[in-house]
């Protein structure tokens, strides 16, 4: 029994040797403990703060903000006394932290100096200036960490003081902020990389191989994204504007604009992704850039017997009795006239006349132009005014006999 606790003795105090510093086992298996101790307290604390930060219905991203930056710090102090309690030297750590990582996938090599002796000696490796080491991959997710951080301020600082101030439409704001934030974590991904030993002239060679691959294949999706911006800050167009795209037949008011497509919803309520390179290549009309309304032209024709000035008083009160059209100008609506009634041809069967109307929203005028038709056919009724139809009088000649 002695010699078993004696052999169990000499194992625990046994030391190993690790990157050169002798670590004995009990200093291995102390450290395990601690380590493990110390993610079971976080992972209670955890759970602690989370049902307290719900108590007081804190909002959900900041809790888990808190509840992330908490863990973090509880692992980094932990680990630190975890070394601490197993008695493990700073010269042991910084030797792991600055030890080259590229070794671990390489085989195990010897290299001896034969002397003047005849007898050899290891040669100590010196780790160069680009190796990667835990201490640099330390560095460079602190690095990304802090750019998050720092991204995550930065655009509340510019949607609370900045972007208000100039009155941008909350969804353009959404996309300046994503990009600005994207833009960010891709400059501190770069440092990071950088920091790890990756070189800025590699980096460039790599990324001007990818963009010209990737250029060829993603031509349509850049030719996108650029002619979103250009929707966003030239602003041809804008959420809520009915917009017709002439080459295509596409008519609807637009519900959303993003960096790659826009979209628009149909007057059957049928949404339609339109990609925004064609919104900037194709003729697009807007019927609402600068205001909603919107004058109605609706097209009547009658027969070559009707009182003109009857034809014009009917059409005029059909418009009238309508209660979305505008009957009056006001000083306040710029070119907004009255109902009146245009003279255009005198037709093949007919003559013919336009009624132009002011209505306050475009996007109702295919119904309202409907209900014009029927209040005009009504008031012709009362009228005694006909509506002709195309005719053609055909002449027969009987065929002379030679």
């Amino acid at each position: 029994m002695n010699e078993l606790i004696q052999q169990v003795r000499d194992l625990v105090e046994t030391p190993v040797n690790i990157l050169g510093e002798p670590i004995q086992v009990f200093q291995i298996v102390s450290l395990i403990l601690t380590l493990t101790a110390t993610l079971l307290v976080a992972g209670s604390l955890h759970r602690w703060f989370r049902h307290l930060f719900n108590r007081l219905r804190m909002p959900q991203d900041i809790q888990n903000r808190l509840l992330a930056l908490l863990f973090l710090i509880i692992v980094i102090v932990g680990g630190g006394l975890a070394f601490r309690f197993a008695g493990i030297s700073t010269g042991f750590l910084s030797k792991l932290f600055h030890y080259p990582l590229t070794e671990l996938f390489q085989p195990p090599k010897k290299t001896v100096e034969i002397g003047e002796s005849g007898e050899a000696s290891p040669i100590e490796t010196v780790e160069g200036d680009g190796s990667l080491t835990l201490a640099r991959l330390f560095f460079a997710f602190v690095i990304i960490f802090g750019m998050f951080i720092l991204s995550k301020y930065l655009q509340w600082v510019l949607r609370r003081q900045v972007l208000q101030d100039f009155q941008i439409a909350r969804h353009t704001q959404f996309i300046l902020l994503r990009f600005f934030h994207f833009t960010l974590i891709t400059i501190g991904v770069l440092i990071a990389l950088s920091a790890v030993g990756v070189s800025f002239t590699t980096l460039a060679i790599i990324f001007g191989g990818l963009s010209i691959g990737i250029g060829f294949g993603l031509q349509n999706i850049a030719s996108n994204l650029i002619s979103g911006f250009i929707l966003i800050f030239e602003r041809p167009i804008k959420i809520g504007d009915l917009v017709e795209i002439m080459d295509v037949d596409i008519f609807g008011r637009v519900s959303s604009i993003n960096l790659r497509s826009t979209i628009i919803v149909s007057l059957d309520e049928k949404e339609i992704i339109v990609p925004n390179s064609q919104l900037i290549s194709e003729s697009v009309h807007n019927l609402t850039h600068d205001s909603p309304r919107f004058r109605l032209r609706v097209p009547v024709g009658v027969s070559y017997g009707s009182d003109v000035e009857i034809v014009r008083t009917a059409i005029i009160e059909a418009a009238h009795e309508h209660p979305t059209v505008i009957k009056a100008s006001n000083p306040t609506m710029e070119n907004v006239t009255p109902p009146f009634v245009r003279f255009v041809s005198f037709g093949e069967s007919s003559l013919d006349f336009e009624l132009l109307a002011w209505i306050p929203d475009s996007f109702r005028r295919f119904d309202i132009a409907s209900d014009l038709h029927f209040l005009i056919w009504k008031k012709f009724k009362e009228y005694d005014v006909t509506i002709p139809f195309p005719q053609r009088d055909v002449h027969f000649y009987p065929k002379e006999e030679k």
